[in-house]
């Protein structure tokens, strides 16, 4: 009985030991942060820096602006290229505003003026985003983009055709 107790003693004490121990393992190493899927983020903003308010009445020959951003979470440095669209015709952008390079968690915000060449109602305005590590070809020299986003937008000729209430005269 009394070699009962001391073995029922000495693993009592061994198990504390190793709880101890373990305890001390587990403070010691940092918790690793799960791995997630790299993505990149790509939004645009009215021109007050807010998800509203985005142009969409334009009079043709004059310009409105957004902000469009993006962030790069893909866990690596990344090359993109942006660029407008109205209906399929290219709008010229500013150098640094189609190719861009972000290091892992960098951000890119600027204000993008968009300056319609021709007039129509309810136009798709499109923002391509290619990464170009990422590029799937559709075609010869036709890449898919990696993220898009579209606008519709109203292009008149002149600011009354914009009005939706008619003109009054006293």
């Amino acid at each position: 009985m009394k070699y009962i107790k001391i073995l029922f003693i000495l693993v009592l004490i061994s198990l504390i030991l190793l709880a101890s121990g373990c305890e001390e393992k587990l403070n010691a190493e940092p918790i690793e942060k799960p791995l997630q899927e790299p993505y990149t983020e790509f939004y645009i903003l009215g021109p007050e820096g807010n998800a509203d308010n985005y142009p969409t009445e334009y009079i043709l020959g004059e310009n409105g602006t957004v902000i469009v951003g993006i962030i790069n979470h893909e866990q690596k440095p990344v090359n993109y290229t942006m660029e407008v669209k109205l209906e399929n015709t290219s709008l010229p952008l500013l150098p640094d505003q189609q190719n861009i390079i972000l290091g892992d968690n960098e951000t890119w915000e600027k204000t993008v003026t968009i300056t319609p060449p021709f007039e129509g109602t309810d136009m798709i305005l499109t923002f391509f985003l290619y990464n170009e590590d990422k590029k799937e070809v559709l075609e010869e020299d036709i890449y898919l983009p990696y993220r898009n986003l579209n606008l519709r937008i109203n292009v008149s000729q002149n600011y009354s055709e914009n009005v939706s209430t008619p003109l009054t005269s006293t």
